[in-house]
C-alpha cells in the first residue's frame, strides 16, 4: 500500500453530510456517496508523516491505511476538526506500537493548547505526562518562518490568517519532498498576509499547491475575506501568486477543506474547475481517498 500523497479527509469542521442537516447537499451526499462524502481534514505525505490528525482520522485509518508507521504529525492549529487528542490515548491503547514516540508539532501559541492538558486531570485521564515519560508521544514546538528537518522532509510552516482555539494563527506548511519537489499547504486560513506572499515570492515556485476552499460558491464574502476562502478568494489568490512566480504553469492546485454550507456539489465543483479557462495550471477538486500521483 502507498501512503504517499493522500488526502485522508476532505471536508471541514461538520464533514459532509453533516449529521444533523437535511439541507440539499447533504442530502445528496446521502443518497450518491462516494466523492460526495467528506470526512474532515487530514492529508498524509507518507508512511511516517500526515498533516493534521483529526475528528475522522480513526476512520480514515481504516479506510485508506493504518499509523502503525506513522510517526510525526504537523498540526495546523488547534480547533477539534484538525487535532483530535483523544488520539493520544488511541496510541497510548496499543501495546504492540511502534517504540518511536508520535511526534507531534504546534506552531507559535497553540503550543500552548500541550501546557492546558498536561494541567488537566479530566482530560486524557489525567495520564497525558505520563504517555510523554512512557514514550507514546513527544511534542515540538515549531517557529514560523524556520525550516525544519523532519522524517527526510524540509518542513517551513508560514502564518495563516485563520484563529484556532489558544488564539493562535494556523501553521500553512510549505514542504520539500524527497523527490525535490515542493508541496504548499494552505488551509485553514483566508487570504494570504503580506509577509507569507512576501516569503513565498523570495523562496521560489511550488509544484503542488493544496489549497482550502471552505466556503464553495458561497457570495458576498469579497475578494480578501479573512478566516477561510471560497471559490471567488481562491481564484483572486492563485492569480496572485502565479503573478508573483510560487505558480507555474506546471503547479497543480488541489481543492479541499469543503463544507456543506451555500455550497457546490462535488460534481458542481469539478464542472466549475474544469471551465475556469483563465489560469495556465489545473485545479482538481479533491475526495477522500484521492492521491496525487502526477
Amino acid at each position: 500500500m502507498s501512503y504517499d500523497l493522500t488526502f485522508y479527509g476532505t471536508g471541514a469542521a461538520e464533514g459532509i453530510p453533516c449529521p444533523f442537516c437535511d439541507c440539499f447537499l447533504c442530502r445528496n451526499a446521502r443518497e450518491k456517496g462516494g466523492k460526495e462524502i467528506r470526512k474532515r481534514t487530514m492529508f498524509r505525505i507518507n508512511e511516517e508523516v500526515c498533516i493534521d490528525l483529526g475528528a475522522d482520522s480513526f476512520a480514515a485509518s481504516q479506510m485508506y491505511g493504518d499509523f502503525i508507521h506513522l510517526q510525526h504529525a504537523l498540526i495546523t492549529h488547534t480547533h477539534e476538526d484538525h487535532f483530535a487528542y483523544m488520539m493520544m490515548n488511541v496510541r497510548n491503547m496499543a501495546y504492540a506500537r511502534t517504540s518511536e514516540p508520535l511526534h507531534l508539532y504546534f506552531t507559535d501559541k497553540a503550543f500552548e493548547l500541550v501546557e492546558f492538558f498536561r494541567s488537566q486531570q479530566v482530560l486524557l485521564k489525567g495520564e497525558l505526562q505520563q504517555m510523554e515519560r512512557d514514550g507514546v508521544i513527544q511534542f515540538h514546538r515549531l517557529e514560523f518562518w524556520q525550516t525544519y528537518q523532519i522524517a527526510g522532509l524540509e518542513v517551513t510552516p508560514l502564518r495563516g490568517n485563520h484563529r484556532g482555539n489558544m488564539d493562535e494563527n494556523s501553521a500553512l506548511y510549505r514542504i520539500k519532498l524527497p523527490s525535490g519537489k515542493i508541496l504548499f499547504y494552505g488551509l485553514d486560513t483566508g487570504y494570504y498576509y503580506p509577509e507569507t506572499f512576501d516569503w513565498l515570492r523570495e523562496h521560489g515556485p511550488v509544484d503542488y499547491l493544496i489549497s482550502e476552499c471552505t466556503f464553495g460558491t458561497q457570495p458576498g464574502r469579497g475578494d480578501h475575506p479573512d478566516g477561510h476562502l471560497d471559490w471567488n478568494s481562491c481564484l483572486h489568490l492563485f492569480r496572485q501568486l502565479l503573478e508573483q512566480g510560487t505558480l507555474h504553469a506546471e503547479s497543480h492546485i488541489y481543492l479541499t477543506h469543503i463544507n456543506h454550507c451555500h455550497n457546490s456539489t462535488h460534481e458542481d465543483l469539478v464542472q466549475m474547475a474544469r471551465e475556469n479557462a483563465d489560469l495556465p495550471c489545473p485545479i482538481t477538486v479533491s475526495y477522500d481517498g484521492m492521491q496525487i500521483t502526477d
